[in-house]
């Protein structure tokens, strides 16, 4: 019968029979038994799952939106959905449920404007937004020309979530048609401005209607 000698061969790894060959760190050979991987569904592990579940789900069709509110983040949606299950997720298992007010789909260190306020015209689908023109701090980042955007989710259309072009810091209001199909009490709205020329962005806000 032949032997190998490991040390002076090619090294060895994966799955051999019940053997799994590995090289550690300091590249020297090693072998160990093969031990089937358990998937435990202990009420803890299960009430994790669920948890972190939801949270991607919820977050899901925002993907793109939150890319563009966070422009220098990478990481900004897989970060997002670590911080909605711990912080947006609510409830006991299995009965949780979602809040999309905790979740902050833009940062940056624009001004925000002062006294936002949202109106919900249910019968021709419109919003109406005001808030104060008016620089809140002369110390602060922010213009009169900067954009401001109006995201728009509606849990029953996750698919067709909206980011509009709600006009500029100066105009102090405006007035936008939302999807003739989509449930005014099912639908959520952040805004969040915009440098003029794009190189800032505000923290967003969520907006719960008058």
């Amino acid at each position: 019968m032949g032997t190998i000698d490991i040390s002076k061969s090619i090294k060895l790894s994966g799955k051999i029979g019940p053997v799994i060959a590995y090289v550690t760190k300091d590249g020297k050979q090693a072998f160990r038994n093969y031990t089937k991987p358990q998937n435990p569904r202990t009420p803890k592990q299960m009430a994790h799952r669920t948890k972190f579940a939801l949270a991607n789900q919820a977050l899901s069709p925002l993907n793109t939106i939150i890319k563009r509110g966070y422009p220098d983040d990478k990481n900004a949606y897989r970060r997002l959905v670590g911080k909605a299950y711990h912080e947006a997720v609510t409830g006991d298992y299995p009965h949780y449920s979602f809040d999309y007010g905790k979740v902050q789909i833009a940062a940056g260190k624009l001004q925000l404007p002062a006294d936002i306020h949202l109106q919900l015209q249910p019968l021709s689908h419109t919003i109406s937004l005001g808030w104060n023109p008016q620089l809140p701090l002369s110390s602060q980042p922010g213009s009169d020309n900067d954009k401001l955007y109006v995201v728009c989710f509606n849990t029953e259309k996750p698919l067709e979530a909206k980011t509009l072009n709600g006009g500029i810091r100066a105009a102090g209001k405006t007035s936008l048609h939302l999807p003739e199909d989509w449930q005014l009490d099912t639908t959520h709205f952040w805004i969040y401005l915009v440098a003029h020329d794009l190189q800032k962005n505000s923290n967003s806000i969520y907006l719960i209607p008058e």
